[in-house]
């Protein structure tokens, strides 16, 4: 006796046999004829009627076992490891990719790895300028990560934004001024930072800026590198194809390197596709762009201890 299965792939043979076409038309001929044969006996009725209501049941069956025994042997399910999806609302979105700045508080994880491929945080540029905030002459460029700042980091206001313009370099100096945080917001120093980060609302949101140079304009006064890079509770390092620094102690011991031995050779500074992403205790995490043994933020510093003391701690 054939199996089901046997017989649903000879279904196609059997239509064609009888000359019929699993149709709407079909549907109505069925209908049509019962119609008109509802005066007749029974018997008669069932003879004429048997052809095609074998063939009816034949379908129905294939329908109740389910069309996927028809292709078992051509169609394999996705692994549900491979479905990927799209939140509602991003209509312009495609699926499969993140937007540049879809990403929560804490996503940039620094973990184990040998060769670290290259990772920017810095919000892109938009019409030749990046996106900023200028303190009284300090400029902050905003980080891709987090998209929503808790507020249990802010520390006290530094002053609400009084000039909005895309051409932030040609601003009259003094005050605060934004090409991405609208006029009226107020701008908040972080706890613990001391300056090397600020943050304000875009969007609604809470946004992290990061202490970096401008229109060759970097340090003020006296400052050091560790006036505009604080980070003294890092936890992790990670330097773009050289390895990353995950225990905590040895972290700190390379930064503390790196802030008592970097010169500073300018206060322009330019973007690479090598960098050295800083991990704080806080959950925040800060950036400088490498090129060589130079390293640069709010200007450009050369410190090849650094880079020696880096390779031997991943002996």
């Amino acid at each position: 006796m054939k199996s089901v299965e046997e017989r649903l792939h000879q279904l196609p043979e059997i239509a064609e046999n009888m000359g019929l076409e699993a149709d709407e038309a079909l549907k109505r001929k069925i209908l049509r004829m019962a119609r008109e044969e509802k005066k007749e006996s029974s018997a008669i009725t069932f003879r004429r009627l048997a052809p095609v209501l074998c063939a009816l049941v034949l379908l129905v069956g294939a329908v109740a076992v389910g069309v996927s025994a028809l292709h078992k042997d051509s169609v394999q399910p996705v692994p549900a490891q491979l479905t990927r999806t799209i939140a509602a609302g991003n209509g312009d979105a495609v699926p499969g990719t993140q937007l540049a700045l879809d990403v929560p508080m804490g996503s940039i994880v620094i973990k184990s790895s040998s060769n670290p491929s290259y990772r920017s945080i810095w919000a892109k540029s938009s019409g030749g300028n990046f996106p900023l905030i200028c303190v009284e002459g300090r400029y902050y460029r905003m980080l891709t990560n987090p998209t929503a700042l808790p507020e249990s980091l802010l520390g006290g206001a530094l002053g609400q934004v009084n000039t909005f313009t895309s051409e932030p370099a040609l601003a009259a100096n003094g005050g605060i001024v934004s090409n991405k945080v609208n006029e009226g917001e107020t701008v908040y120093a972080l706890k613990g930072m001391q300056g090397a980060v600020v943050a304000a609302k875009v969007d609604g949101s809470l946004r992290a800026f990061q202490r970096v140079s401008f229109g060759e304009n970097g340090l003020m006064g006296g400052e050091g590198l560790s006036a505009t890079l604080q980070a003294k509770n890092v936890v992790a390092l990670e330097l773009t194809g050289v390895g990353t620094i995950n225990d905590a102690e040895t972290a700190r011991y390379l930064m503390g390197i790196l802030t008592d031995n970097a010169s500073f050779l300018r206060s322009g500074s330019s973007e690479t596709n090598t960098s050295l992403l800083i991990q704080l205790a806080n959950g925040l995490t800060l950036q400088m762009a490498v090129n060589g043994e130079r390293m640069m933020a709010c200007g450009t510093w050369a410190c090849p201890e650094f880079f020696e003391a880096f390779h031997e701690a991943l002996q």
